[in-house]
């Protein structure tokens, strides 16, 4: 996706590469409190009795599995990219908007990270609506964002640079990851004790 939807595609395309991002951010927006909001009305509709203390035990040890895991196995079996046929095929605002669904909706593209299956758990945990497209919305903008990465890519040599880098600095986006995951379980144990 970065590779794809860059400054120079977007050129050589005859379009506008900041029209487009605007629309694949405001597509995982959507994407992302779409899925929030449906996993905190299906977490409401659980047909059990979840207190306070029961969801921040199982966010706290969804956070530390999901640290383990990008730390360790880093791979999940979900592996579909966004169809770059789509890139020739429609304009601008569709694929911008098409793939920004898709990467906010998190599970129907490449699960890459333990942290899209926790962010799935906490929209379920909150079982409320409102507040799981809050969980949403906020994975989705961090998610689209991560685009923007593209925005100094002029020419061919800029882009074969960014694919070296993003190649070299994946272990290290691994372990933030983690980081992340473990900082939110944290969070949620010392939610928990106080």
């Amino acid at each position: 996706m970065l590779t794809s939807i860059s400054p120079l595609g977007e050129r050589a395309r005859g379009n506008r590469w900041s029209l487009t991002i605007t629309w694949l951010v405001m597509g995982t927006l959507v994407g992302g409190a779409s899925l929030g909001a449906v996993l905190g009305a299906a977490g409401r509709a659980l047909p059990v009795t979840l207190d306070e203390n029961w969801r921040l035990s199982a966010l706290a040890l969804a956070g530390l599995a999901a640290a383990a895991w990008d730390l360790k196995v880093r791979r999940f079996p979900i592996r579909r990219q966004v169809n770059e046929d789509w890139l020739s095929a429609f304009r601008p605002w569709v694929y911008g908007w098409g793939y920004g669904l898709q990467l906010g909706a998190a599970v129907v593209t490449a699960v890459n990270t333990a942290l899209i299956p926790m962010f799935m758990l906490a929209a379920l945990l909150t079982r409320d609506p409102v507040s799981g497209l809050l969980v949403g919305a906020a994975f989705g903008a961090i998610r689209g964002l991560t685009v923007t990465l593209n925005r100094r890519v002029r020419n061919a040599a800029d882009l074969a640079r960014l694919s070296r880098r993003l190649d070299t600095l994946a272990p290290r986006a691994r372990r933030l990851g983690a980081l992340a995951a473990a900082l939110l379980a944290a969070a949620a144990a010392f939610a928990l004790v106080s």
